[in-house]
């Protein structure tokens, strides 16, 4: 009998990580909803420890040496500054950074649902959690809000990004963000 030969899926990688458990679990949600498992591409989603945006590229850089991603990016709360050899460090590592405004991810999702944005990360924090359906660090608490149908007719530049980049489907499709 004639041995198969193994079949060869020439699959786009992708690294996606958030700030912390909140980001990962908004993304794992996105994920549930845009990415197509047959669709030619691996999605990874992670998640950094918090601290200063430095040390999220850093620990992004630390996490994806080793793994050979097509793409890598990370969601970023955009209430502390990045600094540009931060910016210069994450485009040289070839990871895109995708800002949560205002503020923080909290933020962009008081915006998505047209709410006011509070003026602190943890404003907007306590604004969004009591309204999701349960932990903000599961995925399954972002679902009631944050329908396909809303996050489609969001207008938001980094949830329109996101919504792309999640449901890649084509090899050498490359996303390039400004």
């Amino acid at each position: 009998m004639a041995k198969r030969k193994p079949r060869s899926v020439n699959k786009t990688t992708l690294l996606v990580m958030g700030e912390g458990e909140h980001d990962k679990a908004f993304l794992s949600h996105m994920k549930g909803i845009y990415h197509e498992r047959c669709s030619g591409s691996k999605i990874t989603l992670d998640f950094s420890s918090g601290g200063s945006p430095h040390d999220i590229i850093k620990d992004t850089v630390k996490k994806s040496r080793h793994v050979g991603y097509d793409q890598k990016f990370i969601l970023m709360d955009s209430d502390v500054p990045v600094r540009q050899q931060d910016i210069k460090a994450a485009k040289d590592s070839g990871i895109t950074i995708l800002y949560s405004t205002p503020l923080c991810l909290e933020g962009m999702l008081l915006s998505v649902l047209g709410q006011n944005i509070p003026h602190t990360a943890q404003k907007c924090k306590s604004a969004l959690h009591p309204q999701l359906s349960d932990n903000p660090a599961l995925p399954k608490s972002y679902e009631p809000l944050f329908s396909k149908p809303v996050l489609d007719q969001s207008t938001h530049t980094t949830i329109k990004q996101l919504c792309s980049l999640l449901g890649k489907t084509q090899k050498n499709n490359r996303f390039t963000f400004t």
